[in-house]
């Protein structure tokens, strides 16, 4: 194993109950800073009847009201363009961020000097330091630059660093392949998705990546870096470590996976973490699954109080072999709490697919998922592709006959298999849309 090294050792290994003190003094002063700064906080306090007075310990901040999604846009709508949980007044931003809109209106993001050039910074230290990167190593970031967050962080606060940083957009899929070999990256970046269609075109191009002088893959916007057959995978081809990297737009980049690969580390010393039941919003306990929730503690310009993630994560808070005490999403993100579908009395989360279909090296890297309607009397539908045209009809019959055995073992049900032709499937460099609803 690599040798472990640590941002800032004094907070990442800080026994559990002095990490909590220094997360509750944190929050309380947050609370009071978005009471004074966000109308939009200040009325959402105020008709719970909650103060930051009232916050004498960590269960206290279960009476604290959630934050959502439709919360944000709603007050962007009616305060264009920031809404009013903004905290900082507009001329003070230097950087505007803002989501895909893949499940709704987008959200504009506006961040302050500080928090763009300081507290970003700070927090992808803890990524940095976290993966094993250092000033020798070189990023190669294969992304679009444009509106949305993804790598951006990543570019800025590793350059800061001493890190040299080739950036990749604007170009097709063969010349990043070929900027790899050329520039000699240690490290790569991207989507799941994207990282295993690098794969496919080098292999089309006659490049083994596997050879080539990458050592970790940072993928991130996709629950892929968790799922156990996608690491193995993209492991695989491109013969290097993989690890994960999580964040939204909205609350920004919170969680690192360290070299011992055991788990997602939250940054508890800039974010506090609770896991609740999606239905009842009650706080469950580590071990138990349940939906996200975080506060920033330490962003001045739009911080959010106990937003709710809609990612499926399960805690783990015993010290991590890297000795590390902040605590670990087991799994990573597990799959979006509005992605998870119920079909024929199952709850299914699309990454549990996703394994077993990269399980069967007869299937290529692409999928697409086919959910009917409840009560249509269809099945579920899984369209794939294979691997190499070389197969033949009798191993392809043999790998779908193999998968519905294990999809029936794992999951209760048994699926339709759809075999589509080599390339017929939509390939995607950012978030993958996978799920088709009927």
């Amino acid at each position: 194993m690599e040798r472990i090294i640590m941002w800032k050792p004094e907070l990442e290994t800080m026994p559990r109950d002095k990490l909590l003190e220094y997360q509750l003094d944190l929050f309380r002063k947050q609370m009071a800073y978005v009471y004074e700064k966000a109308p939009f906080y200040r009325k959402k306090f105020d008709e719970a009847g909650i103060r930051p007075e009232h916050i004498k310990n960590l269960y206290d901040v279960s009476k604290v009201p959630f934050t959502t999604k439709e919360e944000l846009r709603k007050s962007q709508e009616d305060n264009p363009p920031y809404g009013d949980f903004l905290c900082i007044p507009p001329e003070e931003g230097v950087r505007v961020f803002q989501t895909t809109g893949t499940t709704g209106i987008p959200v504009r993001s506006l961040l302050s000097r500080k928090d763009w050039l300081e507290v970003y910074y700070e927090q992808f230290m803890y990524f940095m330091y976290g993966y094993g990167i250092t000033k020798s190593d070189i990023i190669f970031i294969p992304f679009n630059y444009g509106l949305y967050l993804a790598w951006w962080g990543i570019h800025s606060s590793f350059e800061k660093a001493g890190v040299l940083v080739i950036p990749g957009g604007g170009q097709s899929s063969e010349d990043r392949i070929r900027n790899i070999l050329e520039w000699k990256p240690t490290v790569v970046c991207g989507t799941p998705t994207y990282m295993l269609y690098l794969g496919e075109v080098a292999k089309r191009m006659g490049v083994d990546l596997s050879k080539s002088t990458v050592r970790i893959v940072i993928t991130a916007g996709e629950p892929g870096a968790q799922v156990p057959a996608t690491k193995k995978l993209i492991e695989t081809i491109w013969g290097a470590k993989n690890y994960d990297d999580i964040g939204s737009t909205e609350i920004s980049n919170f969680g690192f996976e360290c070299i011992c690969q055991k788990g997602t580390h939250v940054i508890e010393s800039m974010f506090l973490a609770e896991v609740i039941d999606p239905k009842t919003g009650k706080n469950l306990d580590p071990g138990q699954e349940g939906e996200l929730v975080l506060s920033n503690l330490c962003c001045e310009s739009m911080p959010l109080i106990r937003w709710r993630m809609g990612d499926m994560v399960k805690f783990d808070i015993n010290k991590c072999e890297c000795g590390r005490t902040f605590l670990r999403l087991d799994g990573g993100i597990i799959g979006r709490v509005d992605d998870m579908f119920q079909f024929g009395g199952v709850n299914i989360f699309p990454s549990a697919i996703e394994n077993f279909i990269r399980e069967i090296r007869e299937f290529s890297n692409e999928y697409q998922l086919i959910v009917p309607k409840m009560g249509s009397g269809k099945h579920i539908k899984i369209r794939i592709e294979p691997s190499s045209s070389k197969l033949s009809n009798e191993e392809m019959e043999n790998a779908v006959k193999r998968f519905k055995e294990i999809f029936k073992f794992r999951i209760g049900l048994t699926p339709d298999i759809e075999v589509l032709k080599i390339g017929e499937l939509p390939r995607f460099e950012g978030k993958a849309k996978r799920i088709i609803r009927e």
